[in-house]
């Protein structure tokens, strides 16, 4: 009889802040073709010879900064391990944290997958931990992990997650972390969601393949304004971590910082409805560098709300998704 397996996935972190594993993790992030879309040859020169070089050190030190601020510990992964185990007891299901650019190969993984199900009979449900999917963040992950090899020959039968961003259960948990952290009736705050950004060049090849990456986050915000009853006036939809040439999604969150710190908005409300766990992005570029923006551009407070992990029953919704994939197998 077939089993079933369930992999959480995300971009993932370094193995640790050296150097030489921010290196790796930085070369296999950048090489992936989902990501930089241009020709291999030229875009394995570009990382290898001139981004990875350039990056290494400056990166490290930010993860350095972050493991400070976690307790040694990545915290992505961390609580990434903690889902899994949680929705490991919740499903009765073996569940596997599997992140995409782990220096880990396809082969790998689906010698894993049939170590720790004890056969390679085995049904892969792939839950892409990213609410609203795009090319370079569900794609990738789909395409990489989807027919993983069998170590006997074949492939691993894959069920996928499709994109979860207004999922009842997740606006109710979104909503509820936010509530937990500031008082929704208080109109004296502007809402902030931030979303990773990317391309406009990716935006436009999502659309030709059936998504469309700025119209699920704009699908997820509103469904999150009427859940928490907050005038639309005081919401706002941002994009950050934008990186090259080239045109990326606006508006950007430090220049719409900078505008209303400009135009007298003194109380802000930031949070990331990309990220289901904290990562390096939020707990250094929202939580301390947006504020730190903020406050020197004239704004008086600056709340950075965590990821939608911190909620007490996330391992219920993501056993909930799981739920949802086998019945639309």
């Amino acid at each position: 009889m077939t089993q079933q397996i369930i992999l959480l996935t995300n971009t993932g972190s370094p193995r640790t802040a050296d150097e030489e594993d921010v290196r790796r993790y930085l070369q296999e992030f950048l090489t992936d073709g989902d990501i930089i879309s241009v020709p291999y040859l030229m875009r394995q020169l570009l990382v290898r010879g001139i981004i990875v070089p350039r990056r290494t050190h400056f990166s490290s030190e930010r993860y350095r900064r972050l493991l400070a601020l976690s307790d040694g510990v990545m915290p992505l992964t961390a609580e990434m391990q903690r889902l899994a185990e949680q929705v490991a007891q919740l499903t009765q299901l073996p569940t596997l944290y599997t992140p995409r650019y782990a220096q880990t190969s396809r082969a790998q993984w689906g010698e894993r997958i049939a170590q720790l199900v004890g056969t390679d009979d085995v049904e892969v449900l792939l839950l892409p931990l990213f609410p609203q999917y795009t090319r370079s963040n569900a794609g990738s992950a789909i395409t990489y992990f989807s027919d993983l090899p069998k170590p006997t020959g074949g492939h691993y039968k894959t069920s996928v997650l499709t994109p979860w961003g207004i999922d009842p259960h997740y606006i109710q948990q979104l909503s509820e972390v936010l509530q937990r952290h500031v008082d929704t009736s208080d109109s004296t705050y502007h809402y902030i969601a931030s979303y990773h950004s990317i391309p406009e060049a990716h935006l436009k090849y999502d659309q030709t393949h059936g998504w469309d990456y700025h119209a699920q986050c704009v699908d997820t915000l509103q469904a999150l304004t009427h859940r928490l009853g907050v005038p639309e006036e005081q919401v706002h939809l941002t994009f950050h971590s934008a990186m090259g040439h080239g045109r990326w999604l606006q508006p950007t969150l430090v220049n719409v910082l900078q505008e209303f710190a400009a135009q007298g908005v003194r109380r802000i409300v930031l949070f990331s409805p990309s990220f289901v766990a904290d990562c390096l992005e939020t707990k250094l570029d929202l939580q301390l560098e947006a504020r730190d923006l903020f406050l020197a551009a004239g704004g008086e407070e600056l709340i950075y709300v965590p990821c939608l992990s911190t909620h007490p029953d996330s391992g219920a919704l993501i056993a909930s998704l799981v739920e949802r994939v086998q019945r639309q197998r």
